[in-house]
C-alpha cells in the first residue's frame, strides 16, 4: 500500500501523534542499529532470549509501525500485535518461545518505569508480563493500558463480564476487573512480589448502571484510556467507564448515540441458530462490522471525548458503497454533569451532499460513503477519514475542519505497496481495521538513550 502525495513532503520532525498499525512486522536481526537511536531497545528476556525491537515513525496518512528483529529461522506469531497506547507509553503482545506475552513500553520502545522491582531509574528498560489466559475471547472484555503522568505509574487491565447475567434486566451491572497496577513506591523497595496480577470486583456506580443497559450481549471493540478511567467500547451499545486505578473501582455506563434497534442478529431464525447466536449477538455478517464507520476518540491533551457515527442510507456498516449512496456524519462531544452525570451532546451533522460541495472536495475523491473516522488527538475541530471504491486497490485518506467546513488535505494510498512505501502504508484499513492513535511519538523527541537492559517475564496461572 504505497502513498502519494501531490502536494507536501514528509516532514523529518516527529509528530506529536501517529496512527499505528496494530500488527507487529519481522526484521532481519543483522538489521537492527541500536546505538543512539530512541527509536530502537533491546533487552535481555528473564528467559535468556534477547528481544530487540525498532519503531518506523510516519505522520498520516502513512502508519507507524513497530518491528522485531528476529534471528534467521524464527517465525513471528500471527497474535504479536500492539493492544493499547497512553500518553507516552505502548503495550504490545509478543510471543518469546511461544508464551503469550503482554510488553509494556515508555519512552521508547521496551522502555518503562526502570528495572522493575530495582529501581526508579527512567533510563532502564522494561517490563514483560506474561497473563496467559484464552486469547480468542480477548475481543469481549478487552486489554487496556492507563498512565498516569504526573506519577508515572500505570494499569493494565481487562473486564470480565458475566455473560450468563446479560438477561438479568434488574441486575445492577457488575464485572470481574483482572489488574496489574505499578507502584513507585513499591518498586524502590524492591518489592517484586508486588508485581501481581490481582481480581478486583467492580459494581455499578450508585447502582445506576444495570445489566439490560447492554441489550443482551457485549463485545469491546476497543479500549480507550480517558482521564483517570479506562473505557470499554462496544460500538453497537455503548461506553463502559471504570476508575480502574482506585482501590474500590466502579463502573459506569452510557449508551453510544446510534440506532440501537439496528442491534441483534437479524440471521437467527431457527432454535438451533437462536442457541448459537444468542439474543443480542451482533450480527456482522448482513451490515458489517461497527468500527469502521464509529469512533471513540480523546482529544485536546486527553481531556475531551469525541464521537463519531457515519450513518449510511444503505443500512450497511462497513464495506465500499456505491457512488451516490447517502449518508450523514454526526459528531458529539461527552458533557459531563456533576460527578456521576454524563451525556453526548452532538456537535455537528454533515449531510453526503454537504461534505460532496466543501471546499477541498475535488474532483479526484469519489462520492462515496467515508469509513473509518478519527478525531485529532490534539485538535478537536479536525476529523480523518477513509474513501474506497469498490473493484480498487487505492483509498484516500482525508483531512476536515468541521468548523471550517473545509477539505484540509487528502492523500492517496494503495493497497498494493511498493518497496519502497511498504514499511509505512497503513494495512489496518484494508483488513477492516480502524486507526490507532496514538501520542507515544511525542516523548520520543525527548527521549535520552538508553543502554541495553533486563527483561521480567512474569507468569500468571
Amino acid at each position: 500500500m504505497g502513498i502519494r502525495s501531490s502536494d507536501q513532503q514528509v516532514s523529518s520532525i516527529l509528530p506529536s501523534w501517529v496512527v499505528v498499525d496494530q500488527g507487529i512486522d519481522r526484521k532481519a536481526l543483522a538489521s537492527f542499529r541500536h546505538d543512539d537511536d530512541p527509536s530502537t531497545a533491546e533487552a535481555r528476556a528473564s528467559n535468556g532470549e534477547i528481544v530487540r525491537v525498532s519503531f518506523t515513525v510516519r505522520p498520516l496518512p502513512g502508519a507507524s509501525r513497530l518491528w522485531v528483529h528476529w534471528p534467521e529461522g524464527r517465525k513471528p506469531s500471527g497474535w504479536n500485535r500492539v493492544v493499547a497506547a497512553h500518553g507516552n507509553a505502548v503495550l504490545f503482545r509478543l510471543e518469546v518461545d511461544f508464551e503469550d506475552s503482554l510488553i509494556v513500553l515508555r519512552d521508547r520502545p521496551l522502555h518503562l518505569l526502570g528495572q522493575p522491582f530495582r529501581s526508579l531509574d527512567l533510563t532502564s528498560p522494561t517490563l514483560v508480563l506474561d497473563r496467559g489466559g484464552d486469547r480468542g475471547s480477548s475481543g469481549r472484555r478487552g486489554t487496556g493500558l492507563l498512565l498516569d503522568c504526573d506519577t508515572g505509574d500505570f494499569v493494565v487491565a481487562e473486564l470480565h463480564l458475566d455473560l450468563d447475567r446479560l438477561e438479568d434486566v434488574d441486575a445492577p451491572l457488575e464485572a470481574q476487573l483482572l489488574r496489574l497496577c505499578s507502584d513507585r513506591g513499591k518498586i524502590a523497595a524492591g518489592a517484586a512480589g508486588e508485581w501481581e496480577w490481582e481480581v478486583k470486583h467492580a459494581g455499578a456506580r450508585g447502582g445506576k448502571a444495570k445489566f439490560s443497559d447492554l441489550l443482551c450481549w457485549w463485545e469491546a471493540s476497543m479500549v480507550v484510556p480517558y482521564r483517570s478511567y479506562l473505557c470499554w467500547v462496544d460500538y453497537s451499545r455503548g461506553v463502559i467507564f471504570c476508575n480502574v486505578g482506585h482501590s474500590s473501582p466502579d463502573l459506569q455506563y452510557l449508551s453510544l448515540p446510534v440506532d440501537q434497534l439496528a442491534v441483534g442478529c437479524a440471521s437467527a431464525s431457527t432454535p438451533a441458530e437462536h442457541a448459537l447466536f444468542p439474543v443480542g449477538y451482533p450480527d456482522h455478517f448482513s451490515r458489517g462490522w461497527p468500527q469502521a464507520s464509529r469512533a471513540v476518540c480523546v482529544t485536546k491533551n486527553g481531556a475531551m471525548m469525541k464521537f463519531i457515527n457515519i450513518a449510511r442510507s444503505d443500512g450497511m456498516l462497513s464495506g465500499e458503497s456505491e457512488h451516490g449512496c447517502r449518508f450523514t456524519i454526526t459528531v458529539s462531544t461527552l458533557m459531563h454533569h456533576g460527578q456521576d452525570d454524563m451525556g453526548w451532546v452532538t456537535d455537528t451533522t454533515i449531510q453526503a451532499a454537504q461534505l460532496w460541495d466543501m471546499e477541498g472536495y475535488d474532483d479526484q475523491l469519489p462520492c462515496v460513503v467515508p469509513q473509518f473516522p478519527l478525531v485529532s488527538m490534539d485538535d478537536p475541530n479536525t476529523i480523518y477519514f477513509v474513501l474506497k471504491e469498490r473493484h480498487t486497490v487505492s483509498a484516500w485518506v482525508v483531512a476536515l475542519d468541521v468548523d471550517s467546513s473545509k477539505v484540509l488535505w487528502y492523500k492517496d494510498i494503495q493497497a498494493t505497496p511498493s518497496d519502497e512505501d511498504a514499511e509505512t502504508a497503513p494495512s489496518n484499513i484494508f483488513c477492516s481495521l480502524a486507526f490507532f492513535p496514538t501520542e507515544f511519538t511525542k516523548h520520543l523527541q525527548k527521549a535520552a538513550p538508553v543502554p541495553p537492559g533486563f527483561f521480567l517475564v512474569h507468569k500468571c496461572d
